[in-house]
């Protein structure tokens, strides 16, 4: 198909379309009788990939790189949602410091007022960089609590259903070994409850 079927159908520009073929994106075979290009629905699909990577703002260099299988898309889409986090932060951070000078009622800033905003602007990126750290701290430390509860449990269980199995079946009749396992059952739910509402108030 000619190239201005594919601009139909993908909605990409032809300047667009020759310049991803420059870039060595897509590679589409020529006529021998005329010297134009002709596309494949393989064409097709490519451009639409392409097409959706870059709706994600992700560079020309990177998706090379993925349709290269040099990297996983996966990886690159990490790489890339760290950045767009960046962004994000770098934009909150401007729209406040916008917000507030437009809060003044001031249309022109003194040295000083220049040098106070500059100030705050690079103490505040220091404090957000400080909360990501103390989050990722509490985050590390409600994991190991956690896993430290899963293993105590473990352990507990494994050691009652030994002592049972060892003290119950060589020393008591039917009656008693019911009794004991209605009392394990009752204190394992007993102590789940304690620490449930304990995770619960923290």
């Amino acid at each position: 198909m000619k190239i201005n079927e594919v601009e139909k159908r993908t909605g990409i520009t032809s300047h667009n379309i020759r310049f991803y073929e420059k870039e060595g994106l897509i590679n589409p075979s020529r006529n021998l009788s005329n010297g134009y290009r002709e596309y494949t629905e393989t064409d097709i699909k490519r451009i639409n990939y392409i097409k959706l990577l870059r709706m994600l703002d992700i560079s020309i260099k990177d998706i090379k790189v993925c349709l290269n299988d040099e990297e996983k898309l996966s990886d690159i889409l990490e790489k890339h949602l760290r950045n767009l986090k960046e962004e994000e932060n770098r934009i909150k951070e401007n729209l406040v410091l916008c917000q507030e000078i437009v809060d003044m009622g001031i249309d022109d800033l003194s040295e000083n007022m220049i040098e106070q905003i500059i100030h705050d602007k690079e103490a505040y990126a220091i404090n957000l960089e400080k909360i990501k750290k103390q989050d990722k701290i509490q985050h590390l430390l409600f994991t190991s609590k956690q896993l430290f509860c899963i293993i105590g449990w473990l352990i507990i269980i494994i050691l009652t259903i030994y002592f049972y199995i060892t003290i119950c079946f060589a020393y008591m009749n039917r009656l008693s070994q019911i009794i004991i396992l209605l009392l394990a059952i009752f204190l394992f739910g007993y102590m789940f409850r304690i620490i449930y509402f304990n995770e619960k108030r923290n």
